[in-house]
């Protein structure tokens, strides 16, 4: 429970202090993204567990956000979680995520944005491998993959 609090009050300083660089209409993100894409990134929905491309994937390369192409994580970071999502203990840098108090669904947890243009990813937990003991719980409609060159 220290690490849920901790991430809470983190999550507190974070939303006072972020603000999204990429803004758009809810009309240009409607055009831009596929109907998964708008429901998840958009609308905060949840792909169905071991659904999503990236849940097993193996490969060396890079996690962006599939609505604004930050670089969110890194495939040196992601492990087998067996939660269904494709799963990470960190982020590519903390500044590229926002952490916000997620109070939906009747569970506390701790909802995870991307702070260049405040789409929803997934969640992140405390019971992750260290060195972080996080778990970043990520849609992968939320994601694009770009290998290793």
């Amino acid at each position: 429970m220290k690490v849920l609090h901790v991430l809470s009050l983190l999550c507190l300083t974070q939303l006072a202090l972020a603000e999204p660089k990429l803004k758009k209409s809810e009309a240009e993100w409607k055009k831009q993204l596929t109907p998964a894409q708008y429901e998840v990134l958009r609308k905060a929905g949840t792909e169905r567990p071991f659904s999503g491309e990236y849940t097993d994937l193996d490969k060396p390369g890079a996690y962006h956000c599939a609505a604004c192409d930050q670089e969110l994580f890194r495939s040196n970071q992601k492990f087998h979680s067996g939660c269904g999502w494709p799963a990470f203990f960190a982020v590519a840098a903390k500044e590229r995520v926002t952490l916000l108090r997620d109070t939906s669904h009747g569970m506390v947890r701790v909802e995870v944005r991307c702070a260049h243009c405040d789409s929803h990813l997934g969640h992140v937990f405390e019971d992750g491998p260290q060195p972080t003991g996080q778990r970043y719980c990520i849609n992968s409609v939320a994601l694009k993959f770009k290998p290793l060159r």
